[in-house]
């Protein structure tokens, strides 16, 4: 005896069947979001704030959604197994693109995409992320970071086939035991927290950004281009420069409540970054 109630069976038209056939019963555990924000009062927070190195928008976000994740803890955690474990740091991965262009064996040239981990980002000042930040990146245009020099000399010597094995391997001791692999040149979980890309500076208004299996990072935030958009002030339409900011969750770990918690004080933050300015600050404490 049929357990659903069902009605007569559907004619399947060409795409639906093509459809059927090529995707399987959904996996993904991903979940996108997006606002769109004006930028001025984080532009104007970010030319007054007093610091050696000036903190670009980039930076900015990095410490408002560091501040987001220590009142979110739920959105801080490792997956082992069945298990969620809370993470000790809330640490920042910032992607970059290398420099200098990679050469093909066809002729063809690309640019290479790594990216740089901040440590302890809530403990540090703004100022103090957008030093540590620049320095990163320096020595990492200047080919001097030693992991990102390991991590591809070892990407460069395998075959793809060889390479999925050799980093099933990776997550099983990095993640599954815990075990530090740093003795063998593959570094200590490299990803943090977050990861953060301004996919911006490469002309693109919005995107949403895919979990990557290889990083066991639950959450990405993407920062698109500045440009002019409408915004409602007061009752009345006007233009405004705006960014979009998209997230990116991985539904494993938090449910819906706690994601829209955090985007809510995100976005009261970036909008109004006077009100809290003690987030910009090291070792800040929750700011209610």
């Amino acid at each position: 005896m049929s357990h659903i109630p069902l009605g007569g069976r559907q004619t399947l038209t060409s795409y639906r069947k093509i459809a059927i056939a090529s995707w399987r019963h959904p996996r993904d555990p991903t979940t996108y979001s997006w606002v769109d924000l004006p930028v001025e009062a984080a532009e104007a927070f970010l030319k007054s704030y007093d610091s050696e190195t000036k903190p670009s928008l980039t930076y900015f976000i990095a410490k408002i959604i560091a501040h987001c994740l220590e009142e979110q803890p739920e959105l801080n955690h490792l997956l082992r197994g069945p298990n969620l474990y809370r993470r000790a740091r809330t640490d920042v991965f910032i992607t970059t693109l290398l420099r200098n262009p990679v050469a093909g064996h066809d002729g063809s040239v690309a640019r290479d995409l790594s990216g740089f981990c901040i440590t302890g980002v809530p403990q540090l000042s703004l100022g103090q992320v957008a030093k540590t930040a620049e320095e990163a990146l320096a020595k990492l245009q200047a080919g001097q970071d030693a992991d990102t020099v390991c991590i591809q000399k070892a990407t460069d010597r395998q075959p793809v086939w060889l390479l999925r094995v050799f980093m099933a391997i990776k997550d099983f001791f990095q993640f599954g035991l815990n075990v530090s692999l740093r003795g063998f040149g593959v570094p200590d979980d490299r990803f943090g927290s977050v990861i953060i890309s301004n996919f911006g500076v490469l002309g693109i208004d919005n995107a949403l950004i895919p979990l990557s299996p290889y990083c066991r990072c639950p959450f990405i935030i993407g920062i698109g281009r500045r440009r002019p958009m409408a915004v409602v002030r007061e009752g009345a339409v006007t233009a405004a420069e705006c960014v979009t900011i998209s997230f990116t969750f991985d539904h494993r770990y938090a449910d819906g409540v706690h994601g829209g918690l955090m985007i809510r004080r995100f976005q009261k933050i970036f909008l109004n970054p006077k009100r809290y300015a003690d987030v910009f600050e090291a070792a800040t404490s929750a700011v209610k």
